[in-house]
């Protein structure tokens, strides 16, 4: 099932670790935007980490990265590639001790995983993370009209969160929550045509979900895109 997935997912090994231009114009604006600037000589784990692009960057950028990810495979693209990897279920307390990683970033992971299982790992981000640091996460926003081509074109897809259950969550777990927002829309370093279309789209984006936030649900701090970025914090 792992290697269909890989295949649907189009992971190519040769691949492994290779950054797209959107790649490479998105991790620093939404880093940036969730406040973590400079990655230089952070420890930095990622959960489902994929095909190794946010590794790649992380290490492009000073930062000694650390990932677990449930596929075999994937681990060992990763290890091959250079990059420290832990076993699945193994803490990152294994690598760094406990209480260390100062950013942890799972990037369309959690809605794998069921509830009680997101109810665990919250309480193993704590442990990992030091003091003041960040947990950021991305996943099909539950609270959007729009996210079902996203959360149901996954069969691997167990929870669907909007964002009052991120805040009953993060509450149970100790964590305080920082932001809870769309992703960022990188525009600049776009070709031309690709601009274009994403400032139409971005305009478009502005009023029909300001019109669902604000008119259909009465809820104005409801994330109506797509997807929903969480910046959660360790006090």
């Amino acid at each position: 099932m792992m290697d269909h997935y890989m295949e649907w997912k189009g992971w190519e090994g040769k691949a492994f670790g290779q950054l797209d231009p959107e790649d490479t114009l998105y991790f620093p604006k939404e880093l940036r935007a969730c406040g973590v600037g400079s990655l230089q000589g952070l420890k930095v784990g990622e959960v489902g980490f994929g095909n190794g692009a946010f590794a790649a960057w992380v290490r492009q950028r000073g930062g000694q990265w650390v990932g677990r990810e449930v596929n075999p495979e994937l681990r060992q693209r990763a290890a091959t590639a250079g990059f420290q990897v832990v076993g699945e279920g193994e803490p990152f307390s294994s690598c760094f001790g406990a209480g260390q990683l100062d950013l942890l970033v799972a990037f369309d992971v959690l809605e794998h995983l069921d509830l009680d299982a997101i109810r665990a790992f919250l309480l193993e981000v704590k442990e990992a993370l030091r003091p003041g640091g960040t947990f950021l996460f991305r996943v099909p926003s539950g609270d959007s009209p729009f996210s079902g081509v996203f959360f149901r074109g996954d069969c691997t897809h167990r929870t669907l969160l909007g964002s009052n259950a991120v805040r009953q969550l993060a509450l149970e777990a100790g964590l305080e929550v920082r932001q809870i927002r769309p992703p960022v829309q990188p525009f600049s370093g776009l070709e031309p045509l690709r601009l274009l279309r994403r400032a139409v789209v971005r305009s478009v984006q502005v009023v029909v979900f300001g019109f669902i936030r604000s008119l259909l649900m009465a809820q104005p701090s409801a994330v109506v895109s797509p997807n929903m970025l969480v910046v959660l914090r360790k006090g």
